[in-house]
């Protein structure tokens, strides 16, 4: 049986993962080992100063707030809120006298006790209660406004997490919504009925399920696969993707390799679910994109590098993957091409946790990974002779989609231009489809939506990783793409 320790961990990492899919506010929870018990540690970037460190807490605090009560008026949330969460503890009071500098870096650290630990779970019921509170707003706005019941302060708080009445009228919504509830937990556990418990017109989530390991570590696959695989979307389509595709990328780059881009490719298994039904078969491979548009793939050794950062292969040969019409027009037949599968959720789960757990909070409040925390390759040249893909594709910022097929003037994969087989590849991820409910937001960074929203949110921006070019990388080509390619720079 698993101990505290390792529940608590699970806990912290759903927390990230939920916080992040919703595109919340980004956060980055460890958890480290205490002289007496474990701490929740949020670590800051260098540039972070105390005041801007609280603000970042303070804005913790509110984003969760806004985003499960956003419906009711401003200062009606935190009460509606501490009907369930505990408000009184993390993350809604953070005391400014555990904020301490470490190594010229501010970390915040607390003690995980019984107030946190509820807290941790009560964030994975308002998600469970969230998506399908959503959906029957979405699908029944009548009966919603007519007949949602009221929520009750949880007052046994050992046993339940939360708690709605609904009154005799809305007898019909009740059983919806508690169908609804069964079926998001039967995602994650096989007996769902067991995390409810109904009393008359009353609907309660029971605590207990939520020591369970395996429910826990269920849901934080299951969302990460989802995170990761929008990937496969492009920019122009989910521009709120974007810090998440290059965050892997930073990773890569501090670790010594020369990886500044993401390359979606097709592939031909028929085991891996479709993206969002439609038919979308792809993997991701990462590359060194140059100056001129040349494509250069992962090379052995710094793929079996960053497996070892890892801890597993998340970086696998996945040729026999990709169609053979692709294959011809990359010219990489018979060559071996690590990518990532992000449809596999123990990769995406693996990969979610290295990017959170190598990051630091920046004065963006949006994560950065930190070199101290990401063990480097000895310094590697790539010489003229490496392996070379040509693209006119953009440049990883603009995120246009490079076309095979649909587009051959405006995308032009060139084969080999040398016989060392040596390649550049490293591990991305693609998630599901557009994470949370705020897919149609404008603003882009891991942030409620304007209608939810009751601060003023920091601009999002994302610091692309500074790659030195290697000396056969010529002057760029700036050239159009076809959203309908087959391939795509992300």
């Amino acid at each position: 049986m698993p101990n505290k320790s390792e529940i608590n961990r699970e806990l912290v990492r759903a927390f990230n993962v939920i916080l992040n899919y919703h595109e919340i506010i980004a956060t980055n929870l460890v958890v480290e080992k205490g002289s007496y018990k474990d701490h929740i540690v949020i670590s800051f970037d260098e540039n972070m100063d105390k005041e801007q460190c609280m603000d970042y807490l303070s804005k913790l605090k509110e984003s969760i707030v806004d985003k499960y009560y956003g419906e009711y008026e401003i200062d009606e949330r935190h009460d509606m809120a501490g009907l369930s969460f505990d408000m009184n503890s993390f993350p809604f009071k953070c005391d400014k006298k555990l904020l301490k500098k470490d190594k010229e870096k501010y970390k915040f650290s607390i003690p995980i006790d019984n107030k946190v630990v509820f807290n941790l779970k009560c964030s994975l019921a308002n998600y469970c209660v969230y998506s399908k509170k959503n959906y029957l707003v979405e699908k029944d706005p009548d009966s919603m406004d007519k007949y949602w019941g009221e929520e009750l302060e949880v007052k046994d708080r050992k046993n339940y997490l939360y708690a709605i009445r609904f009154d005799s009228n809305g007898r019909e919504l009740q059983d919806r919504f508690k169908g609804l509830l069964l079926s998001k937990i039967r995602e994650y556990r096989k007996s769902p009925e067991e995390a409810l418990e109904i009393k008359g017109n009353e609907i309660y989530i029971k605590s207990n399920v939520f020591d369970e390991i395996e429910f826990i570590n269920n849901i934080v696959k299951e969302t990460s696969m989802i995170e990761y695989r929008a990937f496969e979307v492009s920019n122009i389509d989910d521009p709120l993707s974007v810090d998440r595709k290059f965050l892997p990328v930073d990773l890569f780059c501090k670790a010594g390799t020369s990886v500044n881009n993401i390359m979606r490719v097709p592939c031909s298994d028929k085991r891996r679910p479709d993206y969002l039904k439609k038919g979308e078969k792809s993997i991701l491979i990462p590359v060194f994109k140059c100056s001129n548009d040349h494509l250069i793939l992962l090379k052995r050794e710094e793929a079996e590098h960053l497996n070892k950062i890892f801890g597993m292969d998340v970086l696998n040969n996945m040729e026999d993957c990709v169609d053979e019409i692709v294959l011809l027009k990359l010219g990489l037949s018979g060559k071996g091409i690590y990518a990532i599968d992000c449809a596999n959720p123990d990769i995406t789960y693996c990969v979610m946790n290295k990017v959170i757990e190598s990051s630091v909070i920046n004065e963006d409040y949006k994560l950065s990974i930190d070199p101290a925390r990401v063990p480097a390759m000895k310094p590697q040249t790539l010489a003229p002779s490496e392996e070379k893909v040509g693209t006119d594709g953009p440049s990883a910022d603009t995120s246009a989609d490079s076309g095979f097929g649909d587009s051959p003037k405006n995308s032009v994969i060139g084969k080999s231009h040398a016989k060392n087989s040596s390649k550049f590849l490293r591990p991305d991820y693609y998630g599901e489809g557009k994470g949370g409910d705020d897919a149609s937001a404008k603003d882009s960074g891991f942030v409620p939506s304007s209608a939810r929203s009751s601060f003023n949110k920091p601009k999002t921006t994302f610091n692309q990783p500074s790659i030195s070019q290697p000396d056969q990388c010529s002057a760029k080509k700036q050239t159009s793409t076809s959203k309908k390619s087959s391939c795509c720079i992300l």
